[in-house]
């Protein structure tokens, strides 16, 4: 069985069994340890996992690591683990904080809940831990380029170094990010400014704003609902890249169990609306890696509603949106008729 397979499989076992999983002892009996032994870990051999390893520090005597994996007898990552009904607060990331500086050798810090983990590292500062993950994997969103992050650190592949390059490379790719979604929603005047001398347009630079602004929202639902090179984003219907047929682009359509119909140029309109309309606290409590009250890591696939963040606006494919709205249906046990169809005239 390949990696994948095992992570499916697992995925497929949170599901059926998390309700009848009570407690944190019974998370890590049940999710933790089977995700450690599909990263290639024996959790029953003492010399490679360690339940309650000591770290202590200061005058905090007698703190205890759920779980820490070992190489070479010496740790390489500490892992706290929490009830999987748990949303990970921040006191919990302060216990983390805590073992990481007590157990200096070990350089990758994991926060888990048995669904979500975080990763850690100490990019910022040497033996102290960032405050923000640099990796984030969900076991009820398996998604194959995360998959390939998270190779990195099973047994076979695991490496001190490559770890530490790899934490840096994510957390600046993701900060970079950031800064982008930030200016997608209220760009800087050194951004506009760059436009604007490179334009020369004809107008005030305070009006020029909110032109980039419009047009950087409309390259990204380009890139993520138009590409042609994209076959998600073709009509199901339609050969691809046949000469005879153009490519057509798609669109969300989507029929309320109410028989109202909610059908938006742009269909990330589309699918936030549909979101609302089924509430979000709702959604976040059977897709919490869809819906969050805290902003997901990797910012550009998130957009703020109210007090909540949505995943899944940038960076989706129209297929993707339809999977996803009927998977929140089901999970909510709403009737919807979700249709990729044929991309709408822009109304102007």
């Amino acid at each position: 069985m390949d990696f994948i397979e095992e992570l499916n499989n697992l995925s497929s076992r949170i599901l059926d069994y998390k309700d009848k999983v009570k407690g944190e002892q019974a998370t890590i009996d049940a999710f933790v340890k089977p995700f450690i032994r599909a990263l290639g870990y024996d959790d029953t051999n003492p010399t490679e996992v360690v339940p309650q390893f000591t770290a202590d520090i200061g005058t905090k005597q007698g703190e205890k690591v759920d779980l820490t994996i070992l190489k070479n007898d010496k740790a390489i990552m500490l892992i706290e683990c929490k009830d999987w009904r748990s949303n990970l607060p921040k006191e919990d990331v302060s216990q983390l904080f805590r073992y990481f500086t007590a157990v200096t050798e070990a350089r990758i810090g994991i926060l888990t809940n048995g669904v979500l983990y975080r990763f850690y590292t100490d990019s910022e500062k040497p033996n102290v831990m960032d405050t923000k993950p640099f990796f984030e994997f969900n076991m009820s969103d398996i998604q194959p380029s995360l998959v390939n992050v998270l190779k990195n650190f099973t047994k076979d592949k695991f490496d001190l170094d490559n770890a530490r390059f790899i934490a840096a490379d994510l957390k600046h790719r993701g900060e970079i990010k950031q800064i982008l979604i930030e200016q997608l929603e209220t760009p800087t005047n050194g951004f506009v400014r760059f436009f604007y001398e490179a334009i020369k347009p004809q107008m005030e630079i305070q009006d020029f704003a909110n032109v980039v602004k419009r047009a950087f929202h409309e390259f990204l639902d380009e890139q993520s609902e138009e590409e042609p090179n994209g076959s998600d984003e073709q009509s199901e219907e339609e050969p691809k890249g046949s000469d005879e047929s153009p490519l057509k682009f798609t669109n969300l359509r989507v029929t309320m169990h109410n028989g109202d119909v909610i059908h938006h140029y742009n269909g990330k309109d589309t699918y936030i609306e549909v979101l609302e309309k089924l509430e979000l606290e709702e959604v976040m409590r059977v897709r919490p890696n869809i819906v969050s009250t805290e902003q997901f890591s990797y910012a550009t696939k998130g957009i703020k509603r109210g007090r909540f963040w949505v995943r899944g606006t940038i960076g989706f494919s129209t297929r993707d949106k339809k999977v996803e709205l009927e998977k929140i249906a089901d999970l909510l046990g709403v009737s919807l008729r979700v249709e990729q169809v044929e991309k709408k005239p822009n109304p102007g």
